[in-house]
C-alpha cells in the first residue's frame, strides 16, 4: 500500500480492518464483562460491526471495473496525512489488534473507555473517508457515521449509568 496515496480499494480495506478489529474487541469484551448490561451492549456492538464489514465489502465490489481512484482525490493533503497516520497504527496492520486490546483490559470501566476511544477513532477515519469517496457512495458512509455516533452515545450512557459521569 502506497503510504501517501490510497486507492478507493485500499481505503475500504482499512475501513474493513477497523470494523473487524472492533468486532473482535466487542465479542471478547462481551465474554469478559460481568454486568449483563455491558455484556449485552458489547454483543450488539460486535454484531453491528459485522454489518459494517458487509457494507464496506459491498462498496468494494462496486469498485471492480470502476477506475479505483474515481471519486478519491489523492491530493486532499490533510485527509491523506490523517489516513497515513491511521494506516501506520496497529489497528490497520494487525488483524488481531481488537482481540489483543480486549485481553489487555483490567476492568469494565477500562473496557468502556477503550471502546469509546475506538469508536471516536473510527468516526475520525470515516469523516475523512466521506471527503474522499465517490458521491454515489456517500450515503453509505453517512449511515456508518450515524451508527458509530450511536455506539458512542450508548457506551457513554452506560458508562455514566454504571460508573458515574466523568
Amino acid at each position: 500500500m502506497d503510504p501517501v496515496h490510497f486507492t478507493g480499494k485500499e481505503v475500504l480495506d482499512m475501513a474493513v480492518r477497523i470494523e473487524e478489529n472492533g468486532m473482535r474487541f466487542y465479542a471478547d469484551a462481551s465474554k469478559a464483562a460481568k454486568s449483563n448490561q455491558l455484556k449485552d451492549l458489547f454483543r450488539v456492538l460486535s454484531e453491528e460491526e459485522g454489518t459494517h464489514i458487509k457494507m464496506f465489502l459491498e462498496l468494494k465490489k462496486a469498485l471492480v471495473g470502476d477506475d479505483e481512484t474515481a471519486g478519491f482525490d489523492p491530493y486532499l493533503e490533510d485527509a491523506q496525512q490523517y489516513l497515513k497516520s491511521m494506516a501506520d497504527t496497529e489497528v490497520f496492520t494487525n488483524p488481531d489488534a481488537g482481540k489483543e486490546a480486549a485481553r489487555s483490559i483490567k476492568d469494565e470501566q477500562e473496557a468502556i473507555s477503550m471502546a469509546i476511544g475506538m469508536e471516536k477513532d473510527s468516526l475520525l477515519f470515516y469523516y475523512e473517508l466521506e471527503r474522499m469517496i465517490r458521491e454515489k457512495d456517500k450515503k453509505v458512509i453517512e449511515s456508518l457515521i450515524d451508527q458509530e455516533k450511536e455506539h458512542v452515545r450508548k457506551l457513554t450512557n452506560l458508562q455514566n449509568m454504571l460508573f458515574g459521569s466523568k
